[in-house]
């Protein structure tokens, strides 16, 4: 639940020219809410809301407006330490929290980084809106590209004593606070796809289509993969939890007789089945592998094809119609690994015959469903192109899509 409770501070504070955000609210005189005859004390509001946000301990509260209290970070910090629910986003409060001290506001976003969500209230209507629509307001594209740059450089520089992004919303100047880019990466994006990954578009992998064909040998130095542009794999299957340190860049291409994979994977420790086997291999998925799932035909999800593929070389390939499994087909892929232990790297090459896969030969723009995976057994990584935001890989659902392009 995205929840708005309250509104800054000034709001609650006289209704003149006194008031530190007097610009703001000249133009939308309904929000003010000093009046104590018409509106609760502005504290009453957030205690009001805690008080949910305590008796709904499995529901996710993204409190935004920095918590609604960017003036009070002691408080938000307390607040977040009682609700392992809650969340706070940074619409609209940059400009408040630029005034506290940057040392403390680094200190409070890297406690509570797994829980920050960046955010603008940047709104596009006939007109562009950054700051409050008011009436002397009337932005440009150039406008908003200023907009962002302040908000990257508050959060990734050091710089002291600046105009904020927003003088509508008061005038006074902030100092940055110099995230590490871990902590950037985690507030600008990975909190959020963890929280909304079940409700965002399906991914779509586009292989390339390349005019000849080649034998994987594992090296992936063939001049065609530099057109095939990489999908990392980065966030855990089960939940959808970011895993930087693992991701892995997958590149798709195709041809009129094959389809071609590579993956490159960072490990720490590489863990295999030993002593390798050279026939298929029931069980491959339990040690380190990487895995793509099939679906030539949209219209039956449950009907896929699965190829695994693990570091010491052994390959494994079944037909899947669930909840039937046939580990006695074959694709008659062939495959290629190496194992880079400098670098720490290791990469698989393969290529699928289409004829495998389907009848009818894709055209570009044809489309079936893929998922990618990959086991690390050493660092628990379970990555998924689309997590499938359960224990297993076989949910065929939340498959994403392969696109044959030109």
């Amino acid at each position: 639940i995205s929840i708005h409770v309250g509104d800054p501070k000034a709001f609650w504070l006289p209704y003149d020219d006194s008031n530190e955000r007097w610009t703001e609210l000249k133009d939308h005189r309904s929000w003010w809410f000093g009046d104590p005859a018409k509106h609760p004390p502005r504290m009453e509001l957030l205690e009001a809301l805690n008080r949910v946000i305590e008796r709904h301990p499995k529901t996710t509260f993204v409190c935004v407006h920095f918590a609604n209290n960017p003036e009070d970070l002691e408080w938000v910090d307390a607040a977040m330490d009682r609700y392992p629910n809650m969340y706070a986003d940074l619409a609209a409060r940059i400009p408040e929290l630029g005034r506290h001290d940057p040392a403390l506001v680094r200190r409070l976003f890297e406690k509570h980084q797994d829980r920050i969500l960046f955010a603008t209230d940047f709104m596009v209507y006939r007109k562009l809106i950054l700051g409050s629509g008011g009436d002397a307001e009337n932005p440009t594209d150039d406008d908003a590209v200023e907009f962002f740059m302040k908000c990257w450089r508050w959060m990734e520089t050091d710089d002291r004593d600046w105009a904020h992004m927003t003088p509508i919303q008061g005038n006074w100047v902030i100092s940055s606070i110099n995230l590490s880019p871990a902590v950037c990466r985690k507030i600008y994006v990975d909190n959020a796809y963890r929280l909304f990954a079940g409700s965002m578009p399906l991914p779509v992998v586009r292989a390339h289509k390349i005019s000849r064909d080649f034998v994987p040998d594992g090296q992936l130095d063939e001049a065609e993969w530099r057109s095939a542009v990489p999908f990392r794999l980065e966030y855990q299957s089960n939940d959808s939890a970011a895993r930087p340190e693992l991701s892995t860049p997958v590149r798709l291409l195709w041809s009129d007789k094959f389809l071609y994979l590579s993956y490159e994977c960072p490990y720490r420790e590489i863990s295999s089945w030993l002593p390798a086997s050279s026939k298929e291999r029931q069980g491959l998925w339990d040690y380190d592998v990487v895995e793509a799932f099939i679906g030539s035909d949209p219209g039956h999800v449950n009907r896929y094809t699965e190829f695994e593929w693990a570091p010491s070389g052994e390959s494994l390939d079944l037909k899947l119609d669930l909840p039937a499994k046939d580990f006695a087909w074959t694709a008659d892929a062939e495959s290629a690994v190496s194992v880079d232990k400098a670098a720490k790297i290791w990469r698989v090459e393969a290529r699928i015959p289409l004829s495998s896969l389907c009848e009818t030969a894709p055209q570009p723009g044809t489309r079936w469903k893929l998922n990618l995976y990959r086991h690390d057994k050493a660092d628990q990584g379970f990555l998924a192109m689309s997590p499938t935001l359960k224990g297993s890989f076989h949910v065929p659902e939340r498959f994403g899509w392969l696109e044959f392009a030109p």
